[in-house]
């Protein structure tokens, strides 16, 4: 939409977030303006927007006046996700790029992986770590993905079937990269 200011809106509740003389922010109405406003980037096709905002959401979640952790993890792995999407359609349209987008994608996995393992929920943690080393290897980087598959394969060792699941694709990445006794160990 051309008459939405969407850059002044993300700044309005930019704002309104800043600590003022006597005036305490309300963090959880600009967690809600931000998941609203990503919403409303991703309706108009502009996934790196909206992961901004989710972004700026998951800012909102993990300050100490909320510590919503549940909430911090699920807006970085929104966010990690969009930019995922947005890196994806500029492969596709054929953009030259740095792979920025892929390593925001990354950085936002790897707090959201950091967060689940200081609230001791490995399953979830492990479960990112897959989806990342899943993408990393759409992407035709195996090399990254190992360590990422390594990992998820260290926090599900309670669950062997999930271990040893993750330990394969280790293997498998491995062979990808022409690593053939590292697959075999």
């Amino acid at each position: 939409e051309r008459e939405v200011d969407y850059l002044g809106k993300y700044r309005t509740i930019s704002n309104k977030l800043k600590k003022k003389f006597l005036r305490k922010p309300n963090i959880a109405e600009g967690s809600e303006h931000f998941s609203h406003l990503a919403k409303a980037f991703n309706s108009q096709e502009c996934p790196q927007y909206a992961a901004f905002c989710c972004l700026a959401q998951a800012r909102c979640e993990g300050t100490p006046s909320l510590a919503n952790a549940p909430g911090e993890a699920q807006a970085l792995t929104e966010a990690a996700r969009l930019f995922l999407e947005a890196e994806r359609s500029s492969k596709e349209l054929g953009c030259p790029s740095f792979q920025e987008h892929l390593n925001a994608a990354i950085n936002c996995y790897s707090h959201a992986i950091r967060v689940h393992v200081e609230n001791k929920q490995a399953p979830l943690a492990a479960a990112l770590c897959l989806e990342l080393g899943n993408s990393l290897k759409s992407f035709r980087r195996p090399g990254e993905a190992i360590a990422h598959y390594q990992r998820a394969a260290e926090l599900q060792h309670l669950n062997p079937l999930d271990c040893l699941t993750a330990l394969n694709l280790v293997a498998e990445c491995k062979i990808d990269i022409k690593d053939y006794e590292g697959a075999l160990a």
